[in-house]
């Protein structure tokens, strides 16, 4: 009994002792699995932490962004807008004209003005200019005034004058020659400069038309049968005024040329309005900075423009007198403008 006791009691410290090395070889390396600790989530957060950390990106992020639309969203902003075409504003009968603007009237003119102020300013932009003197204008209208088979353009007759042969010269009856017809006669500024030769209202025509129009004022004649001496070949005429307000002899251009005549007034009063006080005694001209024209004339020059609106010929002589004078008859580049004028 005593052994067999004995060999119980060596069984169980042997199990004990093989219970307690199955511990401590678990503790010093063996093979038990711990649970598992998601290595890789946690690995993943680290980088995106560092990756914030160090990156100096030239853009926003999408937060700084958000965090930019919070800051501005309540703040108002100006209405888009298009453009548009300049125009000005409505003449006084409640019509607006829109007309592009040339350069050489940019930052000169204030289309904005009315009456003389507005006058004054188309003076201020077209007053000065170059004088290429009595004789050079015969030079010029081979620039100005040529058609297009060469021969002169002139408004007072049909006849055909060449440039270099029919200069005048005696004449004695339509055709014979052409000369230099002031539209506003020179008695009226005792033959002055820059006003004798400023191609504007000086205009190659028949001499013999020319002379019959003598320094009478361009009005409307009370029968074509009242032409003096020969009547024009294009129909133009002299004799009794029918123009309420004016009385006497007065010369009629025909209707094709009737609203280049009226521009031509409206252009010399603006250009020359520094100068109108010191005008001798013309019925067309009032003598004045402003109005600078007879009411007779203002009523007729204006329906004549109506009627004759600016033709393709008036075009090509303002940029053909421009280059060479270096300035422009704004009522050629702007039809319609006297009516805020006048």
């Amino acid at each position: 009994m005593k052994h067999t006791y004995q060999k119980l009691l060596q069984i169980s410290l042997l199990s004990l002792i093989l219970t307690g090395c199955q511990s401590l070889s678990s503790e010093t390396g063996g093979k038990t699995e711990l649970p598992s600790e998601k290595p890789v989530e946690s690995t993943s957060i680290m980088s995106d932490k560092k990756t914030e950390e160090v990156t100096d990106s030239p853009f926003e992020s999408d937060t700084s962004s958000a965090t930019e639309e919070e800051k501005t969203e309540d703040v108002t902003l100006p209405p888009v807008t298009e453009e548009v075409t300049e125009s000005l504003p409505p003449d006084t009968e409640g019509e607006t004209i829109p007309w592009d603007i040339p350069s050489y009237y940019a930052g000169k003119v204030d289309f904005t003005l009315r009456n003389a102020d507005l006058k004054t300013s188309l003076f201020h932009a077209i007053s000065s200019h170059t004088n290429i003197g009595y004789n050079g204008l015969w030079n010029a209208y081979l620039s100005t005034d040529l058609r297009d088979d060469g021969t002169i353009w002139d408004m007072y007759s049909n006849c055909s004058f060449t440039p270099s042969n029919d200069k005048c010269g005696n004449y004695s009856r339509e055709g014979d020659c052409y000369n230099r017809e002031h539209t506003i006669p020179q008695s009226v500024f005792n033959e002055a400069a820059p006003m004798k030769a400023d191609l504007f209202h000086v205009y190659p025509t028949d001499g013999k038309i020319n002379g019959n129009r003598s320094n009478y004022p361009h009005a409307e004649v009370s029968s074509p049968a009242s032409m003096n001496d020969n009547p024009s070949s294009n129909g133009s005429m002299l004799g009794e005024s029918k123009t309420p307000g004016v009385t006497g002899k007065v010369f009629e251009p025909v209707d094709e040329y009737k609203g280049d005549f009226a521009r031509t007034y409206f252009y010399f009063v603006t250009c020359y309005q520094d100068k109108m006080t010191s005008m001798n005694n013309y019925a067309c001209f009032s003598k004045n900075t402003y109005p600078s024209l007879s009411s007779w004339a203002i009523t007729l020059y204006k329906q004549w423009s109506i009627d004759d609106p600016v033709s393709q010929k008036e075009i090509d002589r303002n940029e053909a007198v421009y280059r060479i004078q270096h300035n422009r008859n704004p009522f050629i580049d702007f039809p319609g403008i006297e009516s805020y004028i006048w």
